[in-house]
């Protein structure tokens, strides 16, 4: 399997061109003022659960189970690398609410909204498209987890507002449990269980074909949003905002840079390398808006970091991608 320059960029174009219709909408006064809120509750607890879900209906393979441990740790130690790595940068920085949204910032990768999508895209057609999707539900659920813990305490600098709960309740980290559970206990997918043509048969497969509508609709959905909160910035705080301008920096070209030297010369399958890439490479996750709001950070600020390193997004996951393609092989 061999993904080539040409795809990628055409892919993420592809993804922008999907933004338009949130951003002329929004601009045109034609939706509500919540509309971004309300698809993104849709997106995170409907459409992308059961994405998460269907990525585990197929053959079981003890290699991809495996793997998925693999990928689990890789995202992981990418995440406190870069956290490790912020905390550095902006050691002697007083510690300020616009500093704690960079930090946040410059870790969290618009994984789900953007992510899942790009790889359904990208790798559309591929015999590798089933296990590459179970890999990315695996960053998604490492990112959920890291998120409510490491992600709270960087915006809020205190422990005690760390929530195992919300964790643990997670809709995606449930979906991901179930998808899973189900994947190595009845070893194929639910259409397969029943005898062909008969009513449990007929039932199961009307039923994935719900999910399968549901997880369709990631890509479009998340897209519209994105171009929601486009047209809801600012232009000028978009382009002079020198705290974006870093952590669009560091989300966008350090940390595929250490996504780059972890897998390169790690003895796993391309599937693996291609999905730790191109998830952790994704821009700013769209939380960080989210979080500043709710832990007392600046939400202006968090919002400009989004939507900037999602611009930029457009240039450096294709070149990126040159380099990922020169060291890799």
């Amino acid at each position: 399997m061999e993904i080539g320059f040409l795809d990628v960029l055409i892919t993420v174009f592809s993804l922008v061109i999907l933004a338009v219709p949130g951003f002329i909408f929004a601009k045109c006064k034609m939706l509500p003022e919540k509309a971004s809120e309300a698809l993104s509750v849709v997106v995170l607890y409907g459409c992308q659960c059961a994405l998460v879900f269907t990525s585990f209906q197929s053959e079981f393979k003890a290699e991809i189970a495996v793997n998925m441990l693999i990928v689990a740790a890789i995202s992981a130690a990418v995440h406190l690398i870069m956290i490790g790595i912020m905390f550095l940068l902006t050691a002697k920085r007083e510690l300020t609410a616009k500093l704690k949204c960079l930090r946040y910032a410059s870790v969290f990768s618009n994984c789900g909204f953007m992510g899942l999508p790009f790889l359904q895209s990208v790798f559309a057609g591929t015999d590798s498209l089933g296990e590459i999707l179970i890999y990315g539900a695996i960053i998604l659920a490492v990112f959920n987890i890291l998120n409510w813990t490491f992600g709270v305490y960087i915006m809020t600098g205190e422990r005690s507002s760390v929530s195992v709960k919300k964790i643990v309740l997670n809709p995606v980290i449930i979906s991901l449990l179930l998808g899973f559970i189900l994947f190595i206990t009845v070893r194929v997918p639910i259409v397969d269980v029943a005898p062909e043509g008969s009513v449990t048969d007929k039932i199961l497969t009307k039923l994935m074909d719900s999910l399968g509508f549901l997880s369709n609709m990631v890509t479009p959905l998340s897209m519209i949003v994105i171009g929601i909160r486009l047209a809801n910035i600012n232009v000028k705080n978009l382009f002079l905002d020198k705290y974006a301008y870093f952590s669009s920096a560091a989300k966008l070209i350090l940390m595929p840079l250490v996504c780059i030297l972890g897998v390169a010369f790690l003895p796993v399958s391309i599937e693996i390398k291609y999905t730790v890439f191109f998830l952790l490479s994704m821009p700013t996750a769209a939380s960080v808006t989210l979080f500043a709001v709710q832990f007392g950070g600046d939400g202006d600020s968090a919002s400009v970091m989004a939507l900037l390193s999602t611009m930029l997004s457009v240039i450096t996951i294709p070149l990126l991608y040159l380099l990922f393609g020169a060291v890799v092989g």
